[in-house]
């Protein structure tokens, strides 16, 4: 794309399913849109990796779509798991725009050739029902209709700052061309931030490196607020080793306690530890209790040698696990799933009989504060999907990622497009101060490499933020962190010149946005930190902003909507 052709109504950064999904209504609403990619469209962002559950009430199944579902499982019904699964700290607004809206957004997709065959409720805090489709599937048929519609996707494209102009109005994006290895101003009249969550600030994770954290930091320097963005949900039972697995959700979504297998945790002395956390639904407890029972037994010296435990299946019959294969509709030959070729994890399976596996975070369930609408305070700057925060409280129920998705999206992109038609084109004022900061690790010519201060930031974040956190390392970690942004990313140097593809550079440039939106996850897990009453009673939500430079946390009575 050339610097002339870089001036749209309305840029949409993330190509994911909200992302794209938000570029397609802004299109269908007239906007001359682009999508912004960090990486390459159809692979960017958690929707490709995900399991393709879509939560939706039978209620919306059978009336709205005239699908085959128990009509029992009602609106109302699904909304009270939503609010129930946040732990009465979801905006019930946010909540209600996904149960009314979803439907709609369904029609479109099955209208177009999705197959969507009708799921039963799962274990744990499962909808009662939703439709499914593979994650590949859902983002390739969202990137066909947005492409369709008109939509300019540019890839490798590394957004960094958002510009405003000589009037104090959003303008537009600047950012990094990694093809190219250019500093590129976009111009734009509204801009809808769909850049995903924050979990590839953690070591143990199940999601892509590109979710660093862009848009919160992003947000937060132009004005708009984070809502408790120190809230994440985390996957438990993934594998920790063999390393060349880890991650991997297999063992937890199919042949584990999600998937019906009556496979059992243990501890390093061999107990089912659950007993101690969830005496009655022990395994099939919810993923959040789990995750803290996993983290507590580590923590307390009964983990295993990787810092997890074990899951073992060696109690049942080795045919019923090789038969699993044969029944199970979503395992192919060689133990596929997903596309991935599971053989070798099943071999050690069958070997050994355990792996160790232990919580990874998963989805980020706080960001940027949003109305339904999809609006932050910042006129013109629009947000969806992962990245936004408020929906789903405490904890998430299963499938409603893809709904936030699909309904965020739509509300977004027509908010943006809305904004587009009101307001006057203007060019982005300051650009030459940003580029000037974007450039500066490049042209260092030595100082700190940025892996390790990445190395660092991670490290900090798998340690105090995972499952089970405590107030004196928050405290210790809130310094390390303010002490690497204050110190050492005025210091960060890439050592290799070439500007194209430069993993130093890109490094460093996530090293600025990801410590922003570390610091501002450490505030919020400290705050919960000295609240007397447990998470699901406070009846509060943190909400924090930029103010003089500096971080700053509120705590708000829970909304039914965003002011």
């Amino acid at each position: 794309m050339t610097e002339s052709a870089a001036s749209f109504d309305v840029v949409v950064l993330g190509a994911g399913a909200a992302g794209a999904w938000a570029a397609f209504h802004a299109a269908q609403a007239g906007a001359k849109v682009a999508v912004i990619a960090k990486g390459l469209a159809g692979r960017a962002g958690a929707t490709v990796s995900s399991g393709g559950r879509i939560a939706v009430c039978g209620e919306t199944l059978v009336n709205e779509l005239g699908l085959d579902a128990d009509a029992g499982d009602t609106k109302a019904k699904f909304l009270r798991n939503i609010v129930e699964a946040g732990r009465g700290l979801g905006n019930r607004a946010l909540a209600e725009a996904v149960v009314e809206g979803v439907g709609a957004e369904l029609r479109i997709l099955l209208d177009e050739g999705a197959q969507f065959p009708v799921t039963p409720g799962g274990v744990g805090r499962g909808p009662g029902s939703s439709v499914r489709t593979p994650g590949p599937d859902l983002q390739r048929l969202i990137n066909r209709l947005t492409v369709r519609a008109g939509v300019v996707f540019w890839e490798d494209f590394q957004a960094v700052e958002l510009l405003r102009d000589d009037h104090g109005g959003l303008a537009g994006v600047i950012g990094v061309d990694r093809s190219q290895g250019t500093v590129e101003t976009i111009a734009a009249r509204a801009i809808v931030i769909a850049t995903g969550g924050t979990s590839s600030n953690w070591l143990k994770r199940d999601t892509p490196e590109d979710l660093a954290g862009d848009g919160h930091a992003m947000a937060l320097q132009a004005g708009a607020e984070l809502i408790d963005p120190d809230f994440m949900q985390f996957l438990p039972c993934c594998v920790l080793n063999p390393q060349l697995y880890r991650g991997q959700q297999f063992t937890w979504r199919l042949l584990g306690p999600q998937g019906g297998i009556h496979a059992w945790l243990l501890n390093r002395k061999g107990e089912r530890f659950m007993k101690r956390w969830a005496p009655e639904a022990m395994e099939f407890a919810p993923s959040d209790v789990i995750s803290l029972a996993v983290a507590s037994e580590v923590a307390e010296g009964r983990g295993s040698p990787g810092g997890g435990v074990y899951l073992s299946w060696a109690h049942l019959p080795r045919t019923l696990i090789e038969h699993f294969a044969l029944w199970h509709e979503q395992v192919g030959p060689n133990w596929n799933w997903q596309g991935y070729e599971l053989n070798g994890l099943m071999d050690i399976i069958f070997r050994d009989g355990a792996i160790e596996v232990a919580p990874v975070a998963h989805c980020s369930l706080g960001g940027i504060r949003i109305d339904t609408a999809g609006r932050t305070r910042v006129p013109g700057l629009l947000a969806c999907g992962e990245a936004t925060g408020g929906l789903h409280g405490a904890d998430r129920l299963q499938g409603t990622a893809l709904s936030q998705a699909l309904v965020q999206g739509r509300a977004a992109g027509l908010s943006a497009a809305l904004h587009a038609t009101d307001v006057q084109p203007h060019s982005p004022a300051g650009s030459e101060s940003a580029r000037a900061r974007i450039l500066a690790p490049l042209r260092r010519e030595k100082g700190v490499a940025p892996f390790e201060i990445r190395d660092r930031l991670i490290a900090i974040t798998d340690n105090v933020l995972g499952p089970r956190r405590l107030t004196g390392e928050l405290d210790e970690a809130l310094s390390a962190v303010r002490t690497i942004r204050s110190d050492q990313l005025p210091q960060l140097a890439c050592r290799v010149a070439d500007p194209r593809f430069n993993r130093d550079w890109n490094d460093a440039l996530d090293c600025d946005s990801a410590s922003l939106a570390i610091e501002a996850m450490i505030l919020g897990a400290r705050a919960r930190s000295d609240d007397d009453s447990a998470v699901g009673d406070s009846g509060w939500n943190s909400v924090i902003s930029l103010r003089d430079g500096a971080l700053a946390l509120d705590r708000r009575k829970v909304e039914a909507e965003p002011a």
